[in-house]
This record gives structure tokens, C-alpha cells and sequence, in this order.
């Protein structure tokens, strides 16, 4: 089995794999749409997709596009503690770092650690992984990048400074996401999607019909609905509900209700 990731080898997005999965082949894609495009295409058996962050909230696109791949489902979850690492070539010291790279959200993550610093530049980049690859590649002491300690195994960097995130308590959730039904686990657990129309209490109706069977929302999610400006696409994530429960649900909420995934 392949499972594939957003990043490249190192990302947090490949450790939160082999923590799921065990010892996996692992492969990385430019961005969430090659990675979703991918699965569907069957170039990977499995992906990782984030969905969540504790810190930063939903992540969009991801709901966007388990939405437009109507064949990729969501079959499992997993949540990885996201530990922040400044990452160096070995022999490289604190005091000594000029310039750190990382991707915008981790650096937004260390702000503290950073606004700490003199005389450091910092530099924006596509990947946490990919900054950790370059700047031990590149061999230059003043240089370091933010990543995982994953990524520091990887490329032979070095941990300068551990934990380094403004926030310890720093999660993400992912979905594992597969062509089709191929459930590992039974969480009771179920993603239903469905589209709205504007009118008073459609929204309130629809989630009656969760409250009626005594459901837990574990999380609602409203995003644009493609080529429909102003009108939206509800994605709910429920407890205790498994695959049979969560389609009688989907057809009482909306008539075009989705099951994304009963996991």
C-alpha cells in the first residue's frame, strides 16, 4: 500500500501517516489538489488530508474538494501533535543563525521564538519539509529552517532548538481518504454534506433532524458552493453513527445529501 501526502518526505503530513499506518510506503504531492486527484486516479491507494488545526481552525479546500471528487471517501481519522523544530546542517549553532525559512503558518506558530531573535531574516516557503531539505542542502551555518524533527532525520539536519511554537498544544486533524468504501476502523463516526436553499430555517431544520436522534455536531463547516455565488455547501461531522444511520440521515436532512465518509 502507497499513501499518499501533501508535502514533501519529512512533512508533518508523512509523519501523521507512518503514526497511522505503521511502516507504509509514503508519497508526497505538490498541493491538496494533486493529492485528492491522485487517490482518485488510483495512483495511491490512500492519503492523509488535513481538515483541522487546533490553532488555525477548518482547513477549506479540503472539504472543497472531498466534495468535488464525489468517488474519494473518507474511511479513517488521525491526529498528530504538531511539534515545531528550528533545523540547522550539523555544527551549526543558535547564536550563530541569519536567516530561518519555513512555510507562512509555521512561522506565524513561532512568532515568540522569532520576535526573540536579533539579527535574523526570515524567509517564507512553500513546504516546512522543503525548507529543511534546502537549507541543509545548501550547507550554509547561518542559515535554519522550521520543520519536524522527521524532516531533520530525512536530510541529516540538525535540531538547533526543539518545541519552539508559541502554543504547545498545536494538533492536527486528518482524514485518510481512499477510491471508494474501504473502512480500517469503526469510529462511529460520519461526514454528511448537503447544499441549502435561502430561506428562513432551512439550516435550523436541518440540524433538528440531528438533535431529534440525540447526535453529537462535532464540527459544521460552511464553504461556497461551486458556480452558485452566495449560496453555500454545509458539511457536518457527527458521533455515533455508523454507515447505515448516517445515509437514513443524509436523505432526512436534504434530498441531495452526500455521505463523505462513515468511519
Amino acid at each position: 500500500m502507497t499513501v499518499g501526502y501533501q508535502g514533501e518526505p519529512g512533512a508533518f503530513s508523512e509523519a501523521a501517516a507512518l503514526e497511522l499506518l505503521g511502516n507504509v510506503a509514503t508519497r508526497g504531492y505538490a498541493d491538496f489538489d494533486a493529492l485528492v486527484a491522485a487517490v482518485d486516479a488510483g495512483e495511491v491507494e490512500r492519503a492523509l488530508l488535513p481538515c483541522e488545526n487546533s490553532i488555525h481552525g477548518s482547513i477549506a479546500r479540503s472539504y472543497d474538494l472531498l466534495y468535488a471528487y464525489p468517488g474519494v471517501r473518507i474511511v479513517d481519522e488521525t491526529t498528530h501533535h504538531i511539534v515545531q523544530a528550528l533545523i540547522g546542517v550539523p555544527g551549526a549553532a543558535l547564536d550563530g543563525v541569519r536567516s530561518i525559512a519555513s512555510h507562512p503558518v509555521a512561522l506565524e506558530q513561532c512568532r515568540r521564538f522569532l520576535a526573540g531573535l536579533r539579527d535574523v531574516r526570515v524567509h517564507a516557503s512553500d513546504d516546512t519539509a522543503a525548507a529543511v531539505r534546502r537549507c541543509v542542502e545548501a550547507g550554509e551555518p547561518s542559515a535554519a529552517a522550521i520543520g519536524s524533527s522527521l524532516a531533520a532525520r530525512r536530510y541529516g539536519g540538525a535540531v538547533l532548538c526543539d518545541s519552539i511554537a508559541d502554543e504547545t498544544e498545536n494538533y492536527t486533524r486528518f482524514f485518510l481518504i481512499a477510491r471508494g468504501h474501504m473502512p480500517r476502523r469503526a469510529l462511529g463516526r460520519a461526514c454528511i454534506a448537503f447544499a441549502l436553499a435561502h430561506r428562513p430555517g432551512s439550516l435550523y431544520e436541518a440540524l433538528g433532524a440531528v438533535a431529534a436522534r440525540g447526535i453529537n455536531l462535532r464540527s459544521l463547516v460552511a464553504r461556497p458552493k461551486p458556480k452558485t455565488p452566495f449560496e453555500y455547501v454545509f458539511y457536518l461531522e457527527l458521533d455515533a453513527l455508523e454507515a447505515a444511520d448516517a445515509l437514513a440521515l443524509a436523505r432526512e436532512i436534504h434530498s441531495d445529501a452526500r455521505v463523505l465518509g462513515a468511519y
